[in-house]
């Protein structure tokens, strides 16, 4: 254990970029490239105008040599006031960073000046030294796993989760996206919208299946987090797989679940229910009449489709996440769903309740950003929607549980609200039926698109929801090809 911790000392030595003539486990140094950091210096000094293709690549922590590192920090400081970058600006910068007797003499940085003629090269080279800091960080995270997975009172999944985190940093540092430019961009976007309005169809995202929540949002749309919050047993998950359904049967979409509260069995008994207006509960227990088998039997089929469900009960966001990218890798998956956010673990150890559920909130609009689809979470609301006047039972945003910081990062808050369940209603009153299948439709939050409510029917024995009154096709008139 002794040795191996001492090796581990020498890789964060060399992880932190320090130079050393310390062999790795005595048989090479870390991956490097220190000649290809002498050429990139030097281009940048007899061009500065490269250094902004450069710094949208790597910063000064990804040099190996730290003569090398601390002389590109100071590249970065007189690029960030504006000012010349030659041999001398450069060395008194340094001498002002007090690290010019570090990195050696005036005469090594014009050695560097005269290390190269031209910079054609320049991001080649800067992309062969981001690489050999990645090998390093794969390095040094991988003595770290050696280390504590023979220590023989670590907790497993906790280490694994700080794997997961840890390859996730070093991969995060490769998805740096390019600035777009809307001067050349802008006619291409024109010919989509063009497109969109000749097409007549609204909905630029997932559909939903629900006309006027589509309407009111286009569908679901990439990049977006949103949420779907509501009391227990008000028919979140049903509204969620009612969607998933219809985004996959009828548009042939790839949705993905992560069921923390039900098993992916009864998820499979509420979507066959709905698919074929059986009751679910008779269902499960193997009590449908021949006529109600009969119908599960012509549409369980149109199931056959593309969802996915994970019903990992003791999921963290780190697991979620990682496994979100794997399932966008292999079935490039539309959208992806989760039952429920606040059981989705957060920080290890976290200081409070309500930071643990910022952390996974924010990581799932990141989610959402990172592999551009739109990521649908299920949330609880707290009591305060029950415990108001009787004039006034509506979900607020306020009401969301344990984290105003839902609230902050959804695109899009949807509240699913049935107030049959929130007051007493007489069986003999002749509004019963009626009033037990309402079911209220809040769009609370919208950060592209208005904000109101609307009515669905939740029939409750078979898990779904319908539209309420069928909506009338929009006509939209014709226009003009697009062209400048």
């Amino acid at each position: 254990m002794g040795k191996l911790r001492n090796k581990r000392q020498k890789i964060d030595e060399l992880i932190l970029n320090e130079e050393s003539d310390l062999k790795l486990y005595d048989k090479a140094l870390p991956p490097n490239c220190v000649d290809i950091e002498k050429e990139l210096i030097g281009s940048v000094l007899i061009d500065n105008l490269i250094l902004n293709d450069i710094i949208q690549i790597i910063d000064y922590k990804h040099f190996y040599k730290k003569a090398h590192s601390e002389i590109f920090r100071a590249i970065l400081n007189l690029n960030s006031r504006g000012e010349p970058i030659d041999i001398h600006t450069l060395a008194e910068e340094l001498k002002k960073m007090g690290k010019l007797e570090e990195v050696g003499s005036v005469d090594y940085i014009g050695e560097l000046a005269s290390y190269v003629t031209t910079s054609a090269n320049y991001m080649q080279h800067a992309r062969i030294i981001l690489e050999k800091y990645i090998l390093r960080g794969l390095i040094h995270v991988s003595s770290e796993i050696i280390e504590k997975s023979l220590d023989p009172s670590v907790n497993t999944f906790n280490l694994l989760n700080t794997a997961e985190q840890n390859l996730l940093n070093i991969s995060e540092s490769l998805s740096k996206k390019k600035v777009i430019n809307v001067k050349e961009e802008i006619e291409t976007f024109y010919e989509e919208l063009f497109k969109r309005r000749k097409d007549k169809n609204i909905i630029t995202g997932v559909p939903t299946g629900f006309t006027l929540l589509d309407e009111h949002t286009s569908g679901f749309q990439k990049s977006e987090f949103i949420v779907i919050a509501g009391r227990p047993s008000h028919g979140k998950t049903a509204l969620i797989l009612n969607i998933a359904r219809h985004a996959a049967v009828q548009h042939n979409k790839t949705v993905a679940i992560f069921s923390l509260e039900m098993t992916y069995k009864e998820l499979m008994i509420r979507l066959i229910a709905a698919e074929a207006r059986v009751d679910a509960r008779n269902l499960k227990i193997g009590k449908l009449t021949d006529e109600e088998w009969t119908r599960v039997a012509k549409y369980f089929p149109n199931l056959r489709t593309n969802i996915l469900i994970d019903d990992s009960s003791d999921l963290s966001i780190l697991e979620l996440r990682a496994k979100a990218r794997r399932l966008k890798y292999d079935y490039n998956v539309d959208m992806i769903m989760v039952d429920y956010l606040q059981l989705v673990k957060g920080q290890e150890n976290p200081e409070r309740r309500d930071l643990e559920v910022a952390y996974v909130s924010r990581n799932l609009k990141a989610l959402a950003k990172d592999l551009d689809i739109p990521v649908v979470a299920c949330a609880q609301l707290n009591r305060g929607v029950e415990t108001r006047g009787s004039k006034d039972k509506g979900p607020q945003l306020a009401d969301l549980r344990e984290s105003g910081a839902i609230e902050q990062d959804a695109d899009v808050v949807i509240f699913v609200h049935r107030p049959f369940l929130l007051r007493k209603t007489d069986e003999d009153d002749p509004e019963y039926e009626k009033e037990k299948r309402k079911a209220l439709i809040i769009i609370g939050k919208q950060r592209n698109g208005p904000t109101t409510s609307f009515e669905l029917e939740y029939i409750a024995e078979h898990t779904c929801f319908t539209n309420a009154i069928p909506q009338p096709i929009i006509e939209v008139p014709e226009v003009q090809e697009p062209g400048f």
